[in-house]
């Protein structure tokens, strides 16, 4: 599943849950403390009607390397502490599984305790339609 296909079904799913859907976010919305840069972030989504929720989204498709789904973790975890709501990274099963393996899971509970404060951060297994919050 290509991360293009991991966006559509992104789109579909905030859309059907009744989030606003803002788009995928170029260049992010999140600012570094430097003012400069900024931290990318794909979607971002928004219910403004109870129950009222702000939810950024990472997309990543099949093969990413875990590296490059750990950084994606990392940067929803900067989003979520630094703007509030809660952060989901969207995946396919592949790699859902291997980010709540043994291995890998603990750390991620670990990041989400240390970093978020008003939000939660969690998996999204796209092709499942499955979230796990850590």
């Amino acid at each position: 599943m290509t991360e293009q296909e991991v966006n559509e079904r992104v789109k579909e799913w905030l859309e059907r849950e009744g989030y606003k859907y803002k788009g995928v976010l170029k260049g992010g919305d999140v600012p570094a403390p430097d003012g400069y840069r900024r931290v990318r972030i794909d979607h971002q989504g928004y219910r403004d009607k109870p129950p009222v929720d702000l939810l950024w989204i990472e997309a990543k498709g099949s093969g990413t390397p875990l590296s490059e789904l750990l950084e994606g973790f990392i940067r929803l975890a900067y989003a979520a502490w630094h703007g509030g709501g809660n952060a989901l990274l969207a995946v396919p099963s592949e790699e859902a599984e291997i980010l709540l393996d043994e291995t890998v899971r603990p750390f991620l509970e670990e990041v989400s305790k240390a970093l978020t404060t008003r939000g939660k951060l969690g998996i999204m297994d796209v092709e499942k339609g499955k979230i796990v919050w850590l």
